[in-house]
């Protein structure tokens, strides 16, 4: 009996931390000087590998991916969390204009079938935020 209760908490723990893995989000870091940052990353089953943007009204989001895999997508969430864009097609990129202040959110992911299979794949994303003129 007492086995069995270490045997429940490992695997506890380990559900735990595979939902945590699943949820944790790391901030986009744009370069002292510019205004543009690239992340790469391997992205593996349903896990969605997830980036905070900062960004403004007045500014312009660029991010672009990268996958030698058709398996690899990406969507973009405004700061409340609706979908503004989901990408379809291999090496796609997306162009927005904020309608809010705050912090968007990319999560890259593989296709349903691909991550049913445990398939993983490498991405690289690249991220420009620029100030648009007045005008």
């Amino acid at each position: 009996m007492r086995r069995m209760g270490g045997v429940l908490a490992v695997a506890v723990l380990l559900w735990g931390h595979a939902g945590y893995a699943q949820a944790y989000q790391r901030t986009v870091h744009f370069r002292t000087q510019g205004d543009e940052a690239t992340v790469a990353g391997t992205v593996e089953g349903d896990e969605v590998v997830q980036y905070k943007v900062p960004a403004k009204v007045g500014q312009f989001l660029l991010v672009g991916g990268h996958a030698k895999s058709a398996r690899v997508s990406f969507w973009v969430r405004d700061p409340a969390g609706a979908e503004v864009y989901n990408s379809k097609v291999q090496n796609a990129a997306y162009v927005g204009r904020p309608e809010q202040d705050g912090t968007y959110v990319v999560g890259v992911f593989l296709r349903k079938a691909d991550a049913a299979r445990g398939q993983a794949a490498f991405f690289r994303l690249r991220f420009l935020l620029k100030l648009l003129p007045e005008g």
